[in-house]
């Protein structure tokens, strides 16, 4: 006999075992001595590198690892042609000969081979291999002509188109380098034959499957048939390592049982489910561990299976978090097709089973545990520990194993029949099974009390630790309602507790309210009454529970109130709203004014309620954090009052741009100061400083259900700035306080101090009369000694006086007198400034501080004045034009204009004038002998009064006259053209023009000698034909004449004005000279002549145009 590593028979089965061998078997030939000496080298050497397996369908190319059982050759064990089960058949078949002699091969070997190939042939199989062993001791003979060997002639005989179907190997069994290479091409050779010939096979179990399942709606057909084949084709993807397609596999699996069950109420064809609706005998637990199916299984087995093998695929690729993720909804769908197909079980049994399910995937977990992967599995390990401590809370109910529950006879037995029904699963030593968990739980009310806290708590923490922490409130509830029943209240209100915050943050108001009646219930259990009476005071202010309750426990808390010994400080929260707050009074009081404010609250109390104190804090503004936000207005609404999360609030963030030296954006980013803030996780103060407050002056005062409008206020006594606090409602011993107001609303006490203001009264203050100014004086909040005087003192020039016989003064005194708080006085002050100077300043000094007050005052002359010179050739005339400023009318008379060394001749009338606000008057002179005088002083000067029983008074204005010398006399003459007697529209005429020198000959400026002149004509009367300006020079001379004619053409008839002419100084661009150096001015320049220096004779002058001939005869 010779040792083969398989077997295989005509009736083989499939080998007894939790695993099942899917390897291919190869089936071995010829001289089997020879293969038996290399059988172990060549079964470890196969599945020891990786191939490529390139598949159809445009299947992507997998690396697989391919081993392979070998057996004897047997023409009863080959397949039939078109037998699909090839993975149970031979795939491939190897002729092993190590005959080196040609001879030999002729007489024997060869027709063995012969018969071989025929044999399988017969069978249409293609793959095969003949593998000649050649054995040398290294002492070959050299040659001359090549010998044929024993593998050319195999290759003639029988692979004469196939060469890669013969191959020889040189001493197998040895470490020589030639050797070794011979050795890993015989390797390589089998290992890919082997594979082509097993993706053959696998694709023959594909394509079966798929007529499979493509039959699964007709008659007759089972879905335990079908599971075994597609069961197969995973286990042979398994064993190629490709675990990945073997999970598809058996997820198409479990997806077509889900449908069939789906489908089982309304299809008549699915009749192999009847096998499924026997009752539940066994509820064995979940097993991850490789396992066979039973050979009658039941619906949770058939699952339990199916699921054990996914999570194995997934161990495989390490994908643990996939594997709790699908163990959730796993159960569910188990649930869910137990009732589908109505299969009984007894009570507690489906309970059990899916608490060991749970267990089981949460123990392979935690024995596979993983650094990188403890994050993502545990959030869906925390809803199965939730899942298992359910399950077993539902079994403690159920056999009366919770706390205080006394179990009867025949829940003693239906503990009995689930321990029986669970079957035995013993775990290793100290570490328990789940069977055994469960078994130990459900055999006393300690034990399962233990498992239940510790399933509980290992959810609980679960569920923080991956930041779920509502699921771990919900969790933290049902622990606190076990902790009840265990009479230990303490720990059940601190779970209840934190759930009610996080439902109260997250605004589950109905949650929270529940939670505050279990709350309420667990305080009064532990004989609590401060508590008890606070969770009673929320209770019937929550509008989530039924009125009747609201009722019951309105009650309780005024019956329990009587029972405390001292005040109970309770926040307002949900109890009590404020909807507004709003400053009746101003945001500025003076000390001794009263503050008002008026709130509008909801109370939340389902019925009438009493207050005995009812008020609101102020608190002074320099104690208060500088960060707080303030309102500008005198109201809060309820908008206003909207608590608001801080980590919510828009961050101030500033965009950062950073360039390259090329001035190109390299990045850019933002950035913010205050992006890290500690949340303040101290409880809210409910303790208010009282000292200082609004309070309601009528108490007590009722409350009633829904909407209240309370008036609050306080006399202010102390100045300073104070901002709203918190507002504080009495109810006999509970005092509800609210949270900070926030944005504040500031209110400021001020202490008015005395002022006193001097007014003028409509119109200005006027030089050189006397006017009535008000002097008024305002007593602030506290009294002045009544005989205390107040100094008025007026800078130089200014008097007054305040009483109406005495005289005018330059300081008097004032008594204050008997005046009252917050009372004004007006005195009037006589007020007279002489005419020398118009800023003046009053000094006032007050008895109520040191500092005196400084008032200026500003007075204007009682008329405005302006003067203009006037020529006529060599005469010249002054205009003084005089504007009153005065609101009642002036009477003035005797006006006069000095000059030194000129007489003047007065054009004016003898009579006084009425001069009225704002109108104006007036005076002309003449002076007569100018001379050789260029600039002169002039004064004038006119008396006034106000009244006519008054004293005149004297106004006098200086100024002074500049070149009065006229030194150009203009003259400028239309004439027709030669040939024209009369000026006609459309008709070039002459525009003469002379300029005559009438200045002093010695000392006169050489810029005046070069004139510029300008026709500057209007364009729609006059056109200028030709140049319009040009440059005349005189030579200093007195009556010298210079002469231009230019052309104009009138454009319209009628009396024109003459066209008006300019003249300028021209001074004209500076030549650098050798012995005089160069000013700089390279372009000349223009500079007007004043008023006095020029006569235009022509100005006024209008000339008769007549209108064109073709105007006169229209055709």
């Amino acid at each position: 006999m010779y040792k083969m590593n398989g077997k295989l028979a005509d009736d083989q089965s499939e080998p007894k075992g939790p695993v099942t061998d899917r390897r291919p078997i190869v089936t071995c030939c010829g001289e089997l001595e020879v293969f038996s000496a290399i059988e172990d080298n060549l079964t470890q050497a196969l599945p020891k590198d990786a191939c490529e397996w390139k598949r159809s369908l445009g299947r992507p190319i997998r690396n697989v690892h391919i081993g392979a059982t070998f057996v004897p050759f047997s023409s009863l064990a080959l397949p039939k042609p078109g037998q699909w089960d090839l993975i149970r058949k031979p795939v491939f078949h190897i002729y092993w000969t190590d005959c080196t002699d040609v001879d030999l091969y002729k007489n024997n070997v060869r027709e063995d081979i012969e018969t071989w190939i025929k044999e399988l042939n017969s069978r249409d199989i293609s793959d095969w291999l003949i593998v000649v062993v050649e054995n040398y001791d290294g002492k070959r003979t050299k040659q001359l002509i090549p010998r044929t060997t024993v593998l050319d002639k195999i290759r003639v005989d029988f692979a004469l188109k196939q060469g890669d179907r013969c191959i020889s190997v040189i001493n197998p069994g040895k470490s020589e380098n030639k050797t070794a290479d011979s050795w890993r091409g015989l390797v390589s050779r089998i290992r890919h034959l082997l594979l082509v010939a097993y993706a053959r096979a696998l694709s023959r179990l594909e394509d079966h499957v798929r007529q499979q399942r493509e039959k699964r709606n007709e008659l007759g057909w089972d879905f335990m048939k079908y599971f075994v084949l597609q069961e197969e084709l995973a286990q042979v993807l398994e064993m190629l390592g490709l675990n990945d397609e073997a999970l598809v596999q058996y997820d198409e699996l479990d997806a077509l049982f889900s449908q069939f069950v789906v489908n089982f109420t309304s299809c008549d064809n699915l009749k192999w489910l009847y096998q499924f609706q026997k009752p539940l005998e066994r509820w064995h637990g979940l097993k991850l561990a490789p396992t066979l199916l039973p050979s009658n299984p039941s619906i949770l087995e058939l699952r339990a299976y199916l699921f054990s093998k996914q999570a194995q695929m997934l161990l495989l690729t390490n994908r643990i978090w996939e594997m709790a993720s699908r163990c959730l909804p796993f159960l569910h769908t188990c649930v869910k097709e137990l009732n589908i197909l109505e299969i009984t079980a007894p009570p507690g049994a489906v309970w059990c089973w899916l608490f060991l399910g749970s267990m089981e995937v949460l123990q392979i977990c935690d024995k596979f545990n993983q650094a990188d992967q403890v994050e993502e599995y545990s959030k869906h390990t925390a809803s199965l520990w939730e899942y298992a401590s359910q399950k077993i809370r539902s079994l403690g109910e159920l056999c009366a194993l919770m706390p205080n529950a006394i179990p009867s006879s025949e829940q003693l037995h239906i503990v009995v029949g689930l321990s029986a029904g669970m079957g035995d699963s013993p775990g290793p030593l100290n570490h328990p099974s789940p069977t055994d968990k469960l078994k130990e739980a459900l055999c006393s009310q300690d034990a399962f009390t233990k498992t239940y806290l510790e399933l509980a708590e290992l959810a609980m923490g679960t569920y923080k630790h991956v930041g779920r922490l509502r699921m771990a409130r919900l969790v933290g509830q049902e622990l606190a309602s076990f902790y009840l029943l265990l009479s230990e209240t303490q720990k059940a209100a601190a779970f209840l507790g934190d759930a009610l915050r996080t439902f109260e943050n997250d605004g589950w108001q109905d949650l929270a309210a529940q939670i505050q009646i279990s709350l309420a219930e667990c305080h009064k259990k532990a004989k609590d009454t401060v508590k008890y009476v606070k969770a009673c005071a929320y209770v019937c202010a929550a509008a989530e529970v039924d009125t009747l309750i609201r009722w019951g426990y309105f009650d309780e808390m005024n019956k329990f109130l009587l029972k405390l010994e001292k005040p109970l400080d309770v926040p307002f929260n949900d109890i009590i709203k404020i909807n507004s707050v709003h400053i009746t009074s101003d945001l500025v009081v003076m000390q001794g004014a009263k503050i008002e404010v008026e709130f509008i609250i909801e109370s939340n109390f389902p019925k009438e309620v009493v207050c005995t104190f009812v008020g609101v804090s102020l608190e002074n503004e320099d104690d208060k954090k500088n960060n707080e936000k303030h309102q500008t207005g005198k109201m809060l609404t309820k908008k206003d009052l909207k608590w608001q999360d801080p980590f919510l609030q828009r961050l101030k963030i500033k965009k950062t741009l950073d360039y390259k030296q090329n001035k190109q954006l390299d990045t850019s980013g933002i950035a913010s100061k205050f992006t890290l803030q500690r949340k303040d996780s101290s409880s809210p103060n409910t303790q208010a400083n009282l000292d200082l407050c609004l309070e309601v002056e009528n108490l007590p005062t009722s409350l009633t259900p829904g909407v209240n409008v309370l008036k609050l206020s306080k006399t202010a006594t102390v100045i300073g700035k104070y901002c709203i606090g918190v507002a504080a409602l009495y109810i006999n011993k509970l005092h509800l306080v609210s949270q900070q107001l926030i944005p504040r609303l500031t209110i400021e006490v001020r202490e008015e101090s005395p002022s006193i203001r001097l007014y003028k009264r409509a119109g200005p203050l006027l030089l050189g009369i006397e006017q009535v100014m008000n002097l008024i004086l305002t007593i602030g909040s506290y009294l002045i000694e009544p005989k205390s005087k107040i100094k008025l003192t007026a800078s130089s020039g200014l008097t007054f006086q305040v009483e109406a016989n005495e005289a005018l003064a330059n300081s008097i005194e004032i008594e204050v007198g008997e005046k009252p708080t917050f009372s004004s006085t007006k005195v009037s002050l006589r007020v007279f400034a002489d005419l020398h100077s118009k800023d003046h300043q009053v000094t006032i000094q007050v008895p109520w501080t040191t500092k005196p007050i400084l008032v200026p005052l500003t007075f204007s002359p009682p008329m405005s004045t302006t003067w203009r010179l006037f020529t006529i050739s060599h005469r010249k005339f002054v205009q003084v034009n005089v504007v009153g400023q005065c609101e009642n009318s002036l009477i003035v008379e005797s006006p006069q204009l000095k000059i030194k060394d000129i007489p003047v001749h007065s054009n004016n009338c003898d009579s006084s004038l009425i001069i009225y606000n704002g109108s104006s008057n007036s005076f002309i002179w003449e002076l007569t002998e100018v001379g050789l005088t260029n600039c002169v002083k002039v004064e004038f000067s006119i008396q006034y009064k106000l009244n006519q029983g008054d004293d005149y008074k004297t106004y006098q204005f200086f100024f002074d006259i500049t070149e009065l010398k006229t030194l150009y006399i203009l003259d400028a003459v239309v004439e027709p053209a030669k040939g024209s007697e009369f000026c006609r529209v459309g008709i070039v005429c002459n525009l003469h023009l002379s300029i005559s020198y009438v200045g002093p000959t010695e000392d006169t400026d050489l810029d005046t000698r070069s004139i510029m002149y300008e026709v500057l004509a209007e364009q729609s009367v006059w056109a200028v034909c030709g140049r319009t300006a040009g440059v005349v020079c005189f030579t200093g001379e007195e009556g010298s004449v210079q002469q231009v004619i230019l052309d104009v053409m009138p454009l319209t008839s009628g009396f024109l004005p003459l066209p008006l002419v300019r003249i300028s100084k021209y001074i004209p661009a500076e030549t650098s000279l050798p012995d005089k150096p160069s000013k700089g001015d390279t372009h000349p320049r223009l500079e007007p002549f004043s008023s006095g220096q020029v006569y235009n004779r022509s100005k006024g002058k209008q000339l008769h145009i007549i209108a064109g001939t073709s105007d006169n005869n229209p055709q």
